[in-house]
């Protein structure tokens, strides 16, 4: 029988909330074109991403972690990269095309290669992940690990509300669409700052210490 454990509460959980709850609210407050593209809030992604890849990084010197859940940890900090570089659209950003908007990414030097260097990265970052048997070490935190729930609930909640301000809200939002979208997407990325936040350095999970919030169990 496994007891999956799922801690709901830590300061950590409750700052991503709060964060959650006030950019539903700044959506009515900003202007439309923070939401741009290389706006302001695409940038604040930029750095909430950049700080997870950190923490993730910062596994390899916690002690209080296994050296299998150090790499499983810190390999996680190539997925928030690669997210980086997609909000940079890949580098499009930094070359305006003078009209308000920017050079298509095979027009510039570097397009043809931008593709090509993902996939490599994606293959040498899976086989290092399988090689290394990260794979069982992921289902055995899964399995045996203290989870922080609310995080992960968060973050589907504002991917979905994210994807659904895209995608099916019509002209409900009018010029503010962009903006409700990136801020939905500020959100989620957030919620996984504050995940591995929890996992990496909140000692409680580290530790697999017991918690009695909530349980759920199964054979």
């Amino acid at each position: 029988m496994n007891t999956h454990r799922f801690h709901w509460i830590t300061p950590a959980s409750c700052l991503c909330l709060a964060v959650f709850l006030v950019s539903i609210s700044l959506g009515w407050l900003l202007p439309a074109e923070y939401g741009n593209e290389n706006g302001p809030i695409e940038w604040l992604q930029i750095v909430v991403l950049g700080g997870t890849a950190l923490v993730s990084i910062s596994a390899l010197l916690q002690t209080g972690l296994s050296p299998a859940r150090r790499q499983l940890f810190a390999w996680t900090s190539i997925l928030w990269l690669l997210n980086i570089a997609r909000e940079l659209s890949w580098g499009r950003v930094f070359y305006p095309n003078g009209t308000g908007g920017f050079l298509r990414l095979k027009d510039i030097w570097f397009g043809p290669y931008v593709y090509p260097a993902i996939a490599v990265i994606l293959v040498a970052a899976l086989g290092y992940f399988f090689a290394k048997g990260l794979h069982r070490e992921l289902v055995l935190w899964l399995k045996q690990g203290i989870l922080p729930a609310l995080d992960f609930v968060i973050f589907i909640a504002a991917a979905v509300t994210a994807d659904m301000i895209e995608h099916r809200s019509g002209n409900l939002l009018g010029a503010k669409i962009e903006l409700f979208e990136e801020l939905g997407e500020l959100a989620a990325y957030f919620a996984v700052l504050c995940f591995m936040i929890n996992v990496v350095l909140n000692k409680q999970f580290r530790n697999n210490l017991p918690l009695y919030v909530f349980k759920r169990r199964g054979v």
